[in-house]
């Protein structure tokens, strides 16, 4: 295949930078291909853009989470809730499943970008799980 424009099957228009976001499928030369992580150049690039990659912004991602804590006394109830609530097995850690099941039960939808985005924003350590004091100190830096 050379390299050139290449048309998007649905919409007929020339593929931008929006479309490429993780978790969409893009047809190239015949070939379907489901985008399913992108490397960190990629990924802060598209955090540095939010106004382009919506998805991607830290700020609208923290939004949807925070709304509900106007309910809330204080950010630390909210976050102790959450954490009850996102997890299942009871361990203290909140896993990639776990949080995004949560977030769904809450009426928070996020696409697969978003889910992928919260787990780096969110997992300080890299380690796959977020740990209480990670989603407190999280939350607390948009708060």
């Amino acid at each position: 295949m050379e390299r050139k424009k290449q048309r998007s099957l649905v919409s007929g228009q020339y593929y931008n930078e929006k479309d490429f976001l993780i978790g969409r499928t893009v047809s190239l030369g015949g070939f379907k291909f489901m985008l399913t992580s992108s490397d960190e150049y990629t990924e802060k690039y598209m955090q540095d853009n939010g106004d382009v990659f919506p998805e991607a912004s830290f700020k609208t991602i923290i939004n949807k989470i925070k709304a509900p804590a106007k309910n809330y006394p204080d950010l630390q109830s909210y976050a102790i809730d959450l954490l009850k609530m996102f997890d299942k097995n009871n361990n203290k850690l909140i896993d990639f499943d776990e949080f995004t099941t949560g977030l769904r039960n809450m009426n928070i939808n996020i696409t697969n970008h978003e889910q992928h985005a919260l787990m780096k924003i969110f997992d300080h350590n890299g380690d796959g799980q977020i740990s209480m004091e990670e989603f407190y100190n999280t939350l607390a830096l948009e708060f």
